[in-house]
């Protein structure tokens, strides 16, 4: 019997890993990835869905869909909808309507560690939420949501994506990249902690999470870095000196998670594999390169 899975959101960073990682296991033909997109196709995304204009109740209908896949970016539009209809909801609303047309199908969602204030960082799933923005208060709102309607579901929070995606480096890094490719200044700050998580590995783990029966909130614990040292660290892996990078720190006016780093009581045992440092998972990207 085929297997269907909804990949919500399959033309973005993540969410390209995603389907291609649950393509990997399609070689039987016991799995069949559907993924959508917003605006732009991609060869991972072929169903147009636009999350606040339409119900993804249909697309789970048309393709019997066993398990929805939520891996798009909660930001844009607001707390309104795009303009492309007459329709206008809070975004909690839209979470509500999407989580009840999932409530029979398995969800795996994917949040964020935005969803704490980083004042203290380390923070485990146990830990209360203390959302600091609209974006991280959209975050608990799909988290919310998707709790109270959806009895088969798993929420991943992951910390800061990196690396390469369908062969396409992250924005942060290509920003770095091409500075240093310029000769240009290019600063990052020493007293801004993150655990930031290779984006292969973030599919891997979702891809677990969609084979298996865990429920409730997992976190990807890499190991904790700031902001500076992981472009350093990149850089290394790319084969760049990273001694122009310069260090900087939060300025005092600015108001900004400190520490948005996660810890977990789940991954072990949940997902059971080893997250990957920063500079020892991009190498290992840029080893396995085609182009090499």
């Amino acid at each position: 019997m085929t297997e269907t899975v909804l990949v919500v959101g399959a033309s973005g960073f993540l969410g390209r890993s995603v389907v291609e990682r649950l393509r990997e296991d399609d070689g039987d033909g016991d799995r069949r990835v559907v993924g959508t997109y917003c605006s732009t196709p991609r060869a991972t995304a072929s169903v147009q869905f636009d999350f606040w204009t339409d119900s993804v109740e249909s697309l789970v209908a048309e393709y019997d869909v066993d398990t929805v896949v939520f891996a798009s970016a909660v930001e844009y539009g607001g707390d309104a909808d795009t303009g492309d209809s007459s329709v206008a909801a809070s975004f909690s609303e839209r979470a509500e309507r999407f989580a009840a047309d999932c409530a029979d199908t398995r969800v795996v969602y994917v949040s964020s560690a935005a969803v704490f204030d980083g004042t203290r960082g380390r923070y485990a799933e146990s830990d209360s939420r203390s959302p600091r923005d609209d974006y991280s208060r959209r975050l608990v709102a799909m988290e919310d949501a998707v709790d109270g309607h959806c009895d088969d579901a798993a929420v991943l929070r992951t910390s800061y994506l990196f690396g390469f995606s369908t062969g396409e480096l992250d924005h942060r890094l290509a920003r770095t990249r091409d500075h240093l490719d310029r000769d240009e200044p290019v600063a990052y700050f020493t007293d801004m902690y993150k655990s930031p998580v290779l984006v292969t590995e973030a599919a891997e783990t979702v891809a677990r999470l969609v084979d298996g029966d865990a429920t409730g909130v997992v976190h990807v614990p890499t190991p904790r870095v700031s902001v500076y040292e992981f472009h350093c660290e990149a850089m290394r892996a790319l084969g760049y000196d990273p001694a122009p990078i310069e260090r900087d720190e939060v300025p005092a006016d600015m108001d900004v998670a400190p520490d948005a780093s996660l810890s977990s009581e789940q991954f072990d045992s949940v997902v059971g594999f080893e997250p990957s440092a920063v500079r020892p998972g991009l190498r290992s990207q840029v080893d396995d390169r085609p182009d090499r």
